[in-house]
């Protein structure tokens, strides 16, 4: 009686660890590493099945994440299906995925291919879809249409871009790893090249903080540095800190609005090396990240309720609470007195507006500034 007892307990103990053993494979960090399995053999719509499988699990992509234990896996699932869709010369598709990794966790990887496509780069080779053609066959050059690059939508300039200032940053705990680095311009060159923003000249800050015995110490709080910025005709000031934990150097910045002294985006990157080039990389990186969390949206006004507009762009677009956004309204078409080619329109310049709330697909900003224009449905709005 007692042998038969072990012996159920046995088969129950047995059918339990193949219970487990079975589902272990449905686990998301198991689909997201086939898919990238299946990446290497160029089989690139079955690797999408897997990073979708993956993402309904775990949404994002992270430079750093546990999957079970003390194990820590990097997960990049929306990067590794753009790059997918890039191969199999879906071109549009490539590109929401590989911004939203960017804006999720940045990485070279994505920026990477994202610069192919918007480049107009085609992959150098494309997976096999075809039974292969029989060789006793005379070979036959089918003519394939190759994909058009992406019509990238780049939103017109109305008014200026957002006025910034980077202030010197703060350093902690640092001896001789900077090198002859000057973080503020280092930074300034990666904005100036995104032609994200409207930059203040470095050395007339430097002239403005030493008149103001405010030294370049980097020790300035925000309502200071929002006063600066004020006082300078900018929207918002970059404040930032640079510290060194053992052999890691770490790196953040806050991007301060002038009128209200409040953090529009916050950002942060870190290297595990001190050379000159990896610094240099990471500094690029905490400005292409602030750049990211602003982007360039163009929408209409839908609402107007004496100074507050709604208008039809939101989270869904990357807006956020306290951006700004210029209001405009498009005017006669401009033609080519020879060609008679209409070269745009005309733009009149309403105002600007600061978002208050921001709600998934439409967001209520406050009238800042007016033009002498009214407000009407209809019009045309640009973040700043």
């Amino acid at each position: 009686m007692r042998e038969m007892k072990h012996f159920f307990i046995f088969i129950l103990i047995f059918i339990i660890i193949s219970s487990l053993q079975l589902h272990a494979g449905d686990r998301w960090y198991n689909f997201y590493q086939d898919g990238l399995k299946l990446m290497k053999q160029k089989r690139y719509a079955e690797a999408i099945e897997k990073f979708d499988r993956a993402l309904k699990t775990k949404k994002k992509d992270m430079l750093k994440i546990r999957t079970y234990g003390m194990h820590f896996i990097e997960y990049f699932p929306h990067r590794e299906k753009g790059i997918c869709l890039y191969f199999l010369g879906k071109m549009d598709e490539a590109q929401r995925e590989l911004q939203l990794s960017i804006r999720q966790q940045y990485s070279a990887r994505a920026q990477n291919y994202l610069n192919k496509i918007t480049g107009g780069v085609k992959p150098q080779f494309q997976p096999v879809t075809t039974p292969p053609v029989q060789k006793q066959q005379p070979p036959v050059k089918p003519t394939i249409k190759q994909p058009a690059p992406p019509k990238i939508s780049t939103p017109k300039r109305v008014g200026e871009r957002m006025g910034i200032a980077v202030l010197p940053f703060q350093t902690k705990g640092l001896g001789v790893e900077m090198g002859e680095i000057n973080i503020v311009e280092q930074m300034m060159t990666t904005f100036y090249n995104t032609d994200r923003f409207k930059l203040f000249e470095r050395t007339q800050l430097e002239q403005i903080l030493e008149e103001q015995k405010l030294g370049m110490t980097g020790i300035i709080d925000a309502s200071t540095a929002a006063e600066i910025g004020k006082g300078i005709g900018v929207d918002a000031i970059v404040l930032g800190s640079v510290t060194r934990s053992g052999s890691n150097i770490a790196i953040d910045a806050r991007l301060i609005d002038t009128e209200t002294a409040q953090i529009i985006t916050a950002q942060d990157d870190m290297s595990t090396e001190t050379t000159i080039p990896a610094l240099k990389a990471m500094i690029s990186r905490l400005a292409q990240k602030i750049v990211n969390d602003l982007p360039l949206v163009e929408g209409y006004v839908i609402a107007v309720k004496g100074d507050e507009l709604t208008l039809d762009f939101g989270l869904d677009k990357g807006l956020k609470k306290g951006m700004k956004c210029v209001v405009y309204r498009e005017g006669k078409e401009i033609i080519h007195p020879i060609t008679k080619k209409v070269l745009g329109k005309e733009t009149i310049q309403l105002g600007e507006v600061r978002l208050t709330e921001v709600f998934p697909q439409y967001s209520i900003g406050k009238v800042i500034k007016s033009e002498g224009g009214i407000f009407q449905i209809g019009d045309k709005a640009i973040t700043k």
